[in-house]
């Protein structure tokens, strides 16, 4: 290998070859000139994979087999291991970038941000957008630890993170399951600036199914449980108001399940249920707004 490039895009894969091929192809289309690498980190069998990475430019794509197999969120954390870039990406080998991704997000870059993500657009298949006539000048704007009371800042793609920070700060936690990805981002905006470029420039892929009737019964309890946390390290002088917005947030997002999955487990019971706390009926958008005011 080379001297160690400004980015790493780290890509942790498992059997889906066609898609890595989609997301490998994305990085390679970017238009601004820098210097990046890109390590696919396998947690798979299939030898397509290897051939996919094999295709590509052999000074830029590396390939990694992980023996033994590490699972999803410890291979997140190899991929954050490997890299040498200043700054790393995780991305998933189902997502992808535009080819504008790194224009939006270079002129952005300092050493006071602990990361820069653009805005996500998410499906079954990557849409086809105009290109921006300027992504460099596209603004961005602050995702401070207090607003992860209502959500993160991003599904996943498209976050450049700065990796002595991540590092610092452990990676992403086993322990917080398929929150992982949103609870590390809680902890690096509480280690540092995280900004968002008002530009779409990332895609983020929902599968058929991936909406599980075991996943999203979970998630709706360890989100509440999670929000519940920030609440306490947020607003410790103001407890109150911290448990009422992670309940009103929570009781929101059961709304919206409610009308989206034809299941009520009793998760869901339990969060429609905040439906009987003060206010509970008060737009989102206001709440929102009012939380943007306190941050």
């Amino acid at each position: 290998m080379s001297s160690a490039p400004l980015i790493t895009f780290g890509v942790p894969a498992y059997n889906r070859p066609a898609l890595l091929a989609e997301t490998l192809a994305s990085i390679a289309a970017q238009t601004a000139a820098v210097d990046y690498e890109v390590i696919v980190c396998d947690d798979g069998t299939l030898p397509e994979t290897v051939a996919t990475v094999a295709r590509l430019p052999a000074d830029k794509f590396f390939y990694h087999r992980n023996t033994p197999t590490l699972g999803p969120v410890r291979n997140w954390n190899e991929a954050l291991r490997r890299a040498r870039g200043t700054w790393v990406m995780v991305l998933h080998d189902d997502d992808a970038l535009y080819p504008w991704y790194l224009a939006a997000v270079l002129p952005h870059l300092e050493k006071s941000l602990a990361a820069i993500c653009t805005r996500t657009v998410s499906g079954a298949s990557m849409p086809a957008l105009p290109a921006p006539a300027t992504p460099s000048t596209a603004a961005a704007f602050a995702y401070p630890p207090r607003y992860f009371l209502k959500s993160a800042m991003t599904p996943f793609p498209g976050v450049l993170i700065r990796r002595e920070l991540a590092e610092k700060i452990g990676g992403f936690s086993e322990q917080a399951g398929p929150l992982a990805d949103y609870e590390f981002w809680y902890r690096l905006a509480c280690a540092g600036r995280i900004e968002v470029v008002r530009e779409v420039a990332a895609f983020y892929r929902v599968a058929d199914g991936q909406w599980t009737e075991r996943a999203w019964p979970t998630m709706i309890r360890q989100t509440h449980l999670l929000r519940l946390r920030i609440a306490r390290e947020q607003f410790p002088k103001s407890p109150r108001l911290g448990r009422w917005l992670a309940r009103f947030f929570t009781y929101r997002n059961a709304l919206s399940y409610a009308a989206r999955f034809p299941q009520k487990p009793a998760s869901l019971a339990r969060a429609l249920r905040l439906g009987s706390i003060p206010f509970a009926r008060l737009p989102s958008g206001w709440v929102w707004a009012a939380l943007k005011r306190l941050a």
